[in-house]
């Protein structure tokens, strides 16, 4: 555990210096964890220090130290956990981001929407037919996919997505979202400002908009794509 010893002072009982006997020094070494032990349980677990002191002293030792080591374990930082931690927080700040763009469903509303049973719906996020987030036991759904506009949606869906996520073929679902709120530039010829894919299919994609955004996804994440 690499708990530093501190220096034992060599006037005890008057004795001179060089002449410390190993029990003083093993009674400083015990006295020296106790301290680091009690320190870490006063700090992290002292609602159960009281509880400690009621165990005989056959047991009190080593649930003290048990429950140090288990508090100093579980509080250690590693490469390891700081990894694991930075994928929680991206994956929590890419929620937050989608929520720009109308949040996500679950598959229940989905298929009230489109009108399907819940395995149907299991079923076209495993085809790629919907983007699908598959988010620890649930799978969640961009809201932004879906529309009930007649000027912008089809079959509860957005007008367009179906031949936009049909060639978006090898790419992860967090990629997908990217392609549609990603910013472009030009489609086969300059638009007047950046925009989106999403804004584009908002709008009402004509068909050859939706035509030329196929053609973009087709090539998404190539070096044709720049």
């Amino acid at each position: 555990m690499g708990i530093p010893a501190k220096k034992i002072s060599n006037h005890h009982h008057g004795r001179q210096p060089g002449s410390l006997d190993h029990s003083e020094l093993l009674r400083a070494r015990i006295a020296n964890l106790s301290e680091h032990f009690i320190d870490v349980l006063r700090k992290k677990d002292a609602e159960n220090i009281n509880l400690l002191l009621t165990l005989p002293d056959d047991q009190f030792w080593s649930e003290i130290k048990g429950r140090a080591n288990h508090i100093e374990i579980v509080e250690m930082n590693t490469p390891e956990k700081k990894e694991h931690q930075e994928f929680v927080n991206n994956r929590n700040a890419f929620l937050a981001h989608l929520g720009k763009y109308g949040g996500v469903y679950k598959s229940s509303m989905v298929a009230d929407i489109l009108g399907i049973s819940r395995p149907t719906v299991n079923k076209y996020g495993e085809q790629s037919k919907l983007i699908v987030l598959n988010w620890g036991n649930e799978n969640l759904y961009p809201v932004f996919q879906f529309s009930i506009e007649d000027n912008n949606g089809a079959k509860g869906l957005l007008k367009g997505l179906p031949e936009i996520l049909a060639c978006l073929k090898n790419v992860s679902s967090v990629r997908k979202c990217n392609f549609f709120t990603r910013r472009i530039d030009t489609l086969d010829k300059a638009l007047d400002k950046p925009t989106t894919a999403l804004e584009i299919l908002r709008k009402g994609a004509s068909a050859e908009e939706i035509r030329q955004l196929a053609r973009l996804a087709g090539i998404f994440g190539t070096p044709d794509a720049a």
